[in-house]
């Protein structure tokens, strides 16, 4: 009788165990991944400061880039290279891709420094 008292409660324990452990497992997995997530947003809404200097920018060396190409001081080809490059730079800026908000920063800021380099005439 008392193995079979043991097997019982052994049994019990390893049922209770498995279900009661998994669901407080998977539902504190899901808060802290929830309290992941609402820091994530927030510096998100933090760094979104940066998106915006950095479009800023890239407004900048767009608008000169424009000026270089319709003075006629860009080649065609370089002409051409600024069009695709500004067309990233203003789908970025227009709606920034989800992510890493100062990722986006750094890479207008590089989008940017092409187009100058494009229409900069060499020394």
């Amino acid at each position: 009788m008392t193995r079979a008292l043991w097997l019982v409660a052994l049994a019990a324990a390893l049922a209770l165990a498995g279900c009661g452990g998994v669901p407080a497992m998977v539902l504190g997995g899901l808060g802290s991944a929830g309290s992941l997530y609402t820091a994530v947003d927030r510096i998100a809404e933090a760094a979104s400061p940066f998106i915006a200097t950095a479009c800023a920018e890239y407004e900048k060396g767009r608008a000169a880039a424009d000026a270089a190409v319709a003075a006629g001081a860009v080649s065609v080809a370089d002409a051409g290279k600024v069009t695709a490059i500004e067309s990233f730079g203003d789908a970025a800026c227009a709606q920034p891709p989800a992510g890493d908000p100062l990722s986006t920063a750094i890479w207008l800021g590089q989008l940017a420094g092409q187009i100058t380099t494009l229409t900069v005439p060499a020394r």
